[in-house]
């Protein structure tokens, strides 16, 4: 049988192409007698109704499947209805979203079946028994009308059983150019923490199994030998490792360090990845320089300790945050932080308590975002609770509303400290960009606006940041 698996992000700019998919298409290509192909939308956002339609009759397959986010969730939706009016091919829906909202997802009449947990077995087993529904865990489906809720599935417990994802079907040079030539690799799923406003905590109790696996070390090199053979030679320079906690297992990390730097990749294939600051040591980090790494990313999210601890539960002081920032300006590390404004309880002089941390920090890549309260999720509870999001908000047409006001903290007043936030961001940005390139840095933004804008479908904001990056990128 044939499975064709589509990307559906038209509306959002990703730099990497899906793991998720990416992993579907290794394990059927890999492990059976199907075959699986990709239908990528990020580049035919314009053209994409003549490409679908192309793509299916050329593959001609026996099912549809989407891995969505919340995010993308109302383009997938769209997307599939659409292929519906064209097609009677069977459409599955699995991922994050349809974990965390099982039963809004399968009452959509476009939608056949839905995965209810990881995807890799249940679809193999679901063409090997040519979509014969019954019994196969893991899933729910229709028939006759009635949704039928097959048992849940374990969840993977040994992730090298696993084929290495296949990216064939993936314009690569395409991301290479967007995202400054980095490449996507895993080395574990699942997060041991319970931040309120991150899924893991729901998908820990919706799934069965143990939750966090990681891969073998030798298991990661050998795909990231791969990786090299595949792609240095079409613009491979960066590996961007998508775990959630990438040194939540020390033993892992140290010796992942240890192999990676044995085989010389150190000074070849620099890499990036998440830590957390209550699991940063000096050892840890100095290890992670020593291997190639170039950059930690870290979830700050709130620089008041009520707002970080209480209503988020991140599980770290101040003190290890602080300690973080120096031990990675020690190693001459990038540091990238990510903030969130909204949060219920939080009031405007909590919110200049996040930015003033952002600016002591010294971090070279800092964000901002408004407060998500996605399906399931308990600050998503609170929200609702406190009033300051409407209840049981649809996610199929318009997506998830970020949140638009606190309880202190009025839509106006929050609109006007993210666009203070804003401001020092892009005068930051442009300060960096011509203390690194000087009054070329114009010329930059001139080509930026005249070529890659247009070309690869970047948003303007990105405009300061993205060439900031490309320098300090070109100076390692």
């Amino acid at each position: 049988m044939r499975v064709l698996l589509i990307v559906p992000n038209m509306n959002s700019h990703d730099a990497m192409p899906s793991l998720s998919v990416a992993y579907l298409n290794g394990f059927i290509n890999e492990t059976s007698n199907h075959v699986a192909s990709i239908a990528d939308l990020s580049y035919h956002k314009k053209d994409w109704k003549k490409y679908l339609l192309n793509k299916i009759k050329e593959e001609k397959p026996d099912l549809i499947g989407f891995s969505v986010l919340s995010f993308n969730y109302p383009e997938a939706l769209m997307i599939a209805r659409f292929i519906k009016d064209y097609f009677t091919i069977k459409i599955i829906f699995g991922g994050v979203h349809v974990i965390l909202a099982p039963e809004e997802v399968i009452e959509n009449n476009a939608i056949d079946i839905i995965s209810i947990g990881e995807g890799e077995q249940v679809l193999k087993e679901l063409l090997d028994k040519s979509l014969n529904c019954e019994n196969i865990h893991g899933i729910w489906y229709k028939q006759g009308g009635i949704v039928i809720k097959n048992k849940k599935r374990k969840l993977i417990s040994n992730l090298d059983t696993l084929a290495f994802p296949d990216f064939k079907d993936f314009e690569i040079e395409r991301y290479f150019i967007v995202n400054h030539n980095h490449f996507p690799i895993m080395a574990s799923r699942g997060c041991p923490y319970n931040c309120t406003y991150c899924s893991n905590h729901v998908l820990r109790k919706n799934l069965e199994g143990k939750y966090v696996r990681f891969r073998s070390v030798d298991s990661v090199i050998k795909e990231i030998v791969l990786r090299i053979n595949q792609y240095s030679n079409r613009g491979l320079k960066f590996f961007y490792f998508f775990d959630d906690t990438f040194i939540s297992n020390t033993k892992f990390i140290l010796e992942f360090c240890k192999k990676y730097k044995e085989k010389g990749f150190h000074t070849q294939f620099k890499w990036t990845a998440n830590v957390r600051a209550n699991l940063v040591t000096e050892k840890i980090i100095k290890a992670m320089k020593d291997a190639g790494c170039y950059e930690v990313r870290m979830g700050v999210e709130s620089g008041n300790d009520y707002i970080r601890n209480t209503v988020y539960k991140r599980n770290m002081s101040h003190q290890q945050l602080i300690n973080t920032f120096r031990i990675t300006k020690k190693y001459y590390l990038h540091l990238r932080l990510d903030f969130i404004i909204g949060a219920p309880y939080e009031t405007l002089d909590m919110m200049d308590e996040s930015l003033q941390l952002a600016k002591q920090s010294k971090g070279d890549r800092i964000f901002f975002a408004r407060l998500y309260p996605f399906p399931g999720t308990e600050i998503k509870t609170i929200c609702e609770k406190e009033q300051t999001i409407q209840q049981n908000i649809p996610f199929d047409e318009k997506g998830i509303p970020p949140v638009e006001r606190t309880n202190f903290v009025t839509k106006k007043q929050l609109n006007k400290f993210a666009k203070k936030i804003s401001k020092w961001q892009i005068q930051r940005y442009i300060n960096q960009g011509l203390k690194m390139r000087g009054f070329l840095f114009i010329w930059d933004i001139f080509l930026f606006l005249l070529y890659y804008k247009h070309k690869y479908g970047l948003e303007f904001n990105q405009i300061y940041r993205w060439y900031v990056e490309k320098y300090t990128l070109d100076r390692l």
